[in-house]
């Protein structure tokens, strides 16, 4: 639309066609249109604000930005036209504002008092802002160290030895006749596992039999003291569960000691009763507000089973024999 617009300080467009038009121009040459009230004001009707500094109409009884009344103030492009003005009648409580009404002529806009410092400091703000964003990315990524934040191993790993057996003493077949035989056959094996649960039987039957004792002593016998000897019978218990265990486990597939194995459970069993008569019995006496007719009778259940599996205990203990292998 219009032609190209001409060069000038207040060049305005034509509101209806759009052609450029110069200074002074009142009505548009290619449509006709009235542009009186685009023409922009001429540098005899305007004057500088002594408040805020904004350049207003020479007509104006009042700045529009500051409300600070104007009693003749000089032209800004004409200071010979400075007219006085009593100071008494002017409001001095306004602070100035730097801020312009209309675009300064060009070539002005460094030496004018009232331009706005707005645009420097926005864009010395971005700048600042920039500045600041670049050094923490260049701070985050090390471009001269990217391997800073590596935790990968920066030594490669020694391979030199991958796949090596190790030292072979023996080939696999290499006569060993002459040296001694420390590996022990199966009945070997069994006849000692069998064995130490044995020893290990008879020492948990000492055992409980001073649990017993324990037991009864416990309605006259501090608290700290009956909370030891109750977490020693527990103790107990649990022993005797894993013994038994183990003489399930036990390997007799020969049969020599299949017989030997099945006694050593039996026994292992009536510890396990005796051991559950007394843990029981602590149940009870170590109960908040147990009275002592209850810790009697818990005490007396468990000295009566503890008397029954004792004796078949020893019957069972005086019966069993376990014999060595035969070389």
């Amino acid at each position: 639309m219009g032609g190209p617009r001409p060069k000038g300080r207040f060049s305005v467009l034509c509101p209806r066609c759009g052609q450029a038009l110069p200074d002074g121009t009142t009505r548009c040459p290619s449509c006709g249109e009235d542009v009186r009230p685009l023409s922009a004001p001429t540098a005899e009707d305007l004057t500088w604000c002594p408040a805020c500094g904004s350049v207003v109409s020479r007509d104006m009884a009042s700045c529009p930005y500051c409300g600070l009344p104007l009693f003749g103030q000089a032209n800004p492009l004409d200071p010979s036209s400075a007219e006085p003005v009593d100071p008494a009648e002017q409001d001095t409580r306004l602070l100035p504002r730097m801020q312009n009404a209309i675009p300064l002529p060009e070539g002005d806009e460094e030496d004018s008092p009232g331009r706005p410092r707005a645009a420097k400091s926005l864009i010395i703000a971005t700048i600042a802002v920039g500045v600041v964003a670049l050094a923490a990315v260049l701070i985050l990524a090390h471009p001269w160290n990217p391997h800073l934040y590596d935790t990968r191993a920066a030594t490669p790993a020694d391979t030199s030895m991958e796949g090596f057996p190790g030292t072979v003493d023996r080939l696999s077949g290499q006569d060993t006749t002459g040296e001694p035989a420390d590996q022990l056959s199966g009945d070997e094996a069994t006849f000692e596992v069998l064995t130490a649960a044995l020893e290990t039987q008879d020492a948990i039957s000492d055992e409980l039999n001073q649990e017993m004792e324990d037991l009864a002593a416990a309605p006259s016998a501090l608290e700290d003291t009956r909370e030891t000897w109750a977490r020693q019978a527990e103790a107990t218990s649990i022993r005797v569960s894993n013994l038994i265990t183990d003489l399930q486990d036990a390997d007799v597939t020969s049969g020599t000691y299949a017989t030997a194995r099945d006694e050593l459970i039996t026994m292992g069993n009536y510890l396990r009763n005796r051991s559950d008569a007394i843990t029981n019995a602590w149940d009870i006496v170590m109960a908040p507000g147990a009275s002592e007719e209850q810790m009697q009778e818990a005490i007396d259940a468990a000295r009566s089973a503890d008397a029954a599996f004792s004796s078949l205990y020893r019957e069972a203990r005086e019966g069993f024999a376990l014999n060595a292998p035969e070389a």
